[in-house]
């Protein structure tokens, strides 16, 4: 489940520093959304709340509630921490460069907003929709075909944003995100985008 929420947040960074400018993402922002994702064999519906933290460029933090794990990545270095489920146990610490595993970079790409570019073709849909169907080259390294957005009025910006729709490739149906709450921050201290192992904890590379 984890792995396919970070999936959504990974693609190349092929974006220069003057994209920032763009008005279509914030530069740094806190969300929280409800995951729904349907069981191809029971075809029942799995919730999860998901917590976000990002900052322009390459700073990124996930915490999957339910089962307290954390995703933490910035410019040098990722970190995937799962605490132990039962006491005396060891929790997990996976750690990796960010050059190959920091998924905050969907986010970086996204400040080239609602416009075909060298990432994803962008179609108009009804309703205050978008989707955006990513190239082979992103779609092959993301593993999504497309993502459908919905936004709470014609202000489309990323920060407007109503429900997300992921369609990733090789899955009969797709993760559905539905906001909760989303908050314009003006930065986070730097510590938001560190992570320091707790006691009692493995520390594995990511592989």
């Amino acid at each position: 489940m984890f792995r396919a929420i970070i999936a959504f947040f990974f693609v190349l960074l092929l974006i220069d520093t003057a994209s920032a400018a763009s008005k279509f993402l914030p530069r740094a922002f806190k969300a929280s959304f409800v995951q729904e994702k349907k069981s191809p064999i029971s075809r029942k519906i799995k919730t999860n709340d998901i917590l976000i933290k990002y900052q322009y460029s390459s700073n990124f933090y996930l915490k999957e509630l339910s089962a307290d794990t954390t995703y933490i990545c910035n410019k040098t270095k990722v970190w995937l921490y799962s605490p132990p489920l039962f006491d005396g146990e060891k929790g997990l610490l996976k750690v990796g460069s960010s050059n190959k595993y920091c998924y905050s970079k969907i986010f970086d790409s996204l400040k080239k907003g609602l416009t075909d570019n060298s990432l994803y073709k962008v179609k108009k849909g009804n309703n205050n929709s978008y989707t955006i169907s990513f190239e082979p080259k992103a779609k092959a390294q993301l593993g999504i075909s497309k993502m459908n957005m919905v936004f709470l009025k014609t202000d489309y910006t990323f920060q407007n944003i109503s429900s997300l729709e992921l369609f990733y490739t090789g899955e009969k149906f797709p993760v559905i995100l539905k906001r909760k709450s989303f908050d314009v921050v003006k930065s986070f201290p730097k510590s938001t985008f560190n992570f320091k192992a707790p006691k009692n904890t493995e520390i594995q590379s990511m592989k």
